[in-house]
């Protein structure tokens, strides 16, 4: 099974990046080598890390036998790494915009091998809709509802627009590690577990959306899914405070001289 990556646009925090890498290496093929060095680095950083499925969040992750049925998985644009990365043997298909700025993100895409729809669910409409759902066939998909400019952890109505259309259900996510890196961005951040760290996986439980939604049914599960995302989030950081205290705690003492 693949797991569909979907971004509504292209990665704002990574965009500015991208364009200025863009700028200053001109030959095509160092830029190929530049995106290469970042995922064999983000690859071997994640082969030293160790996956923690909290509660029993294993069972319903995109990398998971989730039988017949697809799931829309709902991820912070700051969390996108540890869903990339972390499905160890599972390959990935992304759609992103058709804009300049994510040529960058489709060559680092293809240097981790994972297969790219250009294209977006906030334009085209049904027509759209109907491609991405025919070309991520049998694949769960993966969509950034805060982009693509923010604000930091606010719901967009796409995820749920389309999870109105396809029939799928939204699944709310949330990853953090008990150490890591940020890199910095224009309105947020992105996680970047460091070396032998413990990556934290949080999903959720399907949240179904009917069909044939009214403006204010949108708006409504819309805000629904914002909510357990919160939820999600504020689990992860006590998750996460709780058992790096705890690792803290087992660190044998060293012997007095």
């Amino acid at each position: 099974m693949r797991t569909s990556l979907q971004f509504a646009q292209p990665l704002p925090v990574w965009s500015r990046s991208c364009r200025r890498i863009r700028l200053k290496i001109k030959s095509p093929a160092l830029l190929s080598l530049v995106n290469n060095l970042v995922v064999l680095m983000l690859r071997l950083i994640f082969k030293t890390t160790r996956l923690d499925f909290v509660d029993d969040s294993l069972e319903r992750c995109p990398f998971a036998d989730t039988g017949s049925e697809r799931f829309l998985y709902s991820v912070w644009h700051d969390s996108v790494i540890p869903p990339l990365f972390g499905a160890r043997g599972h390959q990935s298909v992304a759609l992103i915009s058709q804009h300049r700025d994510a040529d960058t993100i489709k060559a680092m895409l293809k240097a981790a091998r994972m297969g790219v729809i250009r294209g977006s669910t906030s334009r085209g409409g049904a027509s759209a809709i109907k491609k991405l759902l025919t070309e991520a066939e049998g694949n769960h998909i993966v969509i950034t509802p805060d982009g693509p400019r923010g604000p930091h952890h606010k719901m967009k109505a796409g995820i749920v627009f389309l999870a109105s259309h396809s029939g799928r259900p939204v699944v709310p996510t949330a990853f953090t590690a008990s150490r890591y890196w940020e890199l910095k961005g224009s309105w947020t951040n992105i996680l970047i577990p460091k070396p032998f760290s413990t990556v934290y996986y949080m999903i959720g439980h399907p949240i179904y959306i009917p069909e044939n939604l009214s403006r204010e049914e949108l708006k409504y599960y819309t805000e629904l899914v914002q909510e357990k995302m919160d939820d999600l989030e504020r689990k992860s950081k006590l998750v996460q405070t709780e058992k790096v205290s705890l690792a803290d705690e087992s660190t044998p003492l060293k012997k007095a001289a």
